[in-house]
């Protein structure tokens, strides 16, 4: 993976200075926003597992019993977010850096039911869970433009990503609270569909599909109040765009 991102940071140095070499290109700045469904993934954690029985995170932890007041934890929802920066070389060949902001903006959060108590009876308490994510990446990616007719322009580019993100979990009942807290980084993978239709010959709209995968190692809870938790920060997942350019210089 190392030596990947290495050949891939090695082709974007080799493609951006084509211009200096009397190659074509054509420079554009823009902005976007969107969604991600599901980001952080499961947000898996050691304190979900040991102490609220849930082995694969947000998925399993939902629970009812008679008596108890419940309402369903769904995976967050999230915002994204960025500015562009884009250059089209001979017509065909496309480089691109951005900054974006990602953060869960609906979901995650709600009541279950666990047990207190493993070691004897069932002992049920209701218990309010939350989660939140936030993470900003800037990703580097290098591919191909394809255009169609004369107002459409098709790329397809891979890259990779540098991402840092912040997660916090919630669990509180009556007899227990434990909140976690990480931060860290890493590099995801990113792949990255994008279509765009000319208004004019230099702005355009935007439509963009993109993919990245890849987490931190595991990080320890910089919360010392409670039981220490232990989680990853997943980056992975879809992110749907919509926005606009400008194409402000062209040789």
């Amino acid at each position: 993976m190392k030596k990947t991102r290495l050949t891939l940071i090695l082709v974007s140095l080799c493609v951006l200075p084509l211009p200096l070499l009397g190659a074509t290109a054509n420079y554009a700045v823009g902005f976007y926003a969107g969604i991600m469904p599901s980001p952080g993934g499961d947000l898996n954690s050691y304190v979900q597992i040991a102490k609220y029985n849930s082995s694969n995170g947000i998925d399993g932890i939902n629970k009812s019993l008679d008596g108890f007041s419940t309402s369903t934890i769904n995976r967050p929802f999230g915002v994204t977010g960025g500015v562009e920066f884009k250059a089209i070389f001979f017509d065909y060949y496309f480089a691109r850096v951005a900054g974006n902001y990602t953060r869960s903006v609906y979901g995650g959060k709600g009541k279950t039911v666990y047990d207190s108590d493993p070691g004897a009876p069932f002992v049920p308490e209701l218990l309010t869970a939350k989660y939140a994510i936030t993470a900003y990446d800037i990703p580097i990616t290098v591919g191909l433009c394809i255009p169609f007719w004369k107002d459409v322009k098709i790329s397809f580019s891979c890259g990779f990503a540098v991402a840092y993100g912040d997660y916090t979990n919630s669990f509180k009942s009556t007899s227990n609270t434990d909140k976690g807290s990480f931060s860290g980084w890493c590099y995801p993978l990113v792949l990255m569909l994008q279509g765009e239709y000319f208004l004019t010959e230099t702005v355009s709209l935007s439509s963009s599909l993109s993919y990245y995968r890849g987490s931190t190692e595991i990080l320890k809870d910089s919360k010392k109040s409670d039981t220490v938790d232990f989680a990853k920060i997943d980056f992975s997942g879809y992110r749907i765009n919509f926005g606009m350019a400008y194409y402000f210089y062209s040789i």
